[in-house]
């Protein structure tokens, strides 16, 4: 996920959220603060494997005492994930669009600690004149969009 200093000019409540939308509501046991903490290597395991996606936090919602808010850079996709100021092991979720946002991050992040937690360092990067390609460990394991 690009982190906020690198999103586009895209503004969520200009561009993305729209009165018409209807999201898909859930729970999750994932903490919004797990995915989008100060972890520079899951930062960057997201980043490749969540494309075109950033995240902002809301502390003044009247729904929520702090809400992460996920949005794709298309502007057609965003999620939601709520802190009740209570619950540390249940979070109320929100999708709308044709990216589950929080679906691609969860299934990113089971992916990254099922590898161990990768620091940055044990990813790389092959370059070809047909494209590139990122990596884990080794380049026969090609890292892959969620």
């Amino acid at each position: 996920m690009l982190i906020n200093g690198q999103r586009t000019d895209i503004e969520l409540f200009r561009d993305v959220l729209r009165e018409d939308q209807t999201p898909e509501t859930g729970t999750t046991g994932l903490s919004p603060w797990a995915v989008a903490g100060d972890d520079p290597a899951l930062d960057f395991h997201l980043g490749l494997t969540v494309p075109g996606a950033w995240y902002s936090w809301d502390t003044a919602s009247a729904d929520a005492h702090t809400r992460l808010w996920i949005a794709d850079t298309t502007a057609t996709s965003w999620a939601s994930v709520d802190y009740d100021g209570r619950r540390t092991d249940a979070f109320r979720t929100a999708q709308y669009g044709p990216r589950r946002l929080w679906d691609e991050i969860r299934a990113s992040y089971d992916r990254w600690t099922e590898t161990g937690r990768p620091a940055i360092g044990r990813y790389g990067l092959t370059v070809t004149p047909e494209g590139q390609t990122a990596w884990l460990d080794s380049p026969d394991t090609p890292v892959t969009p969620a």
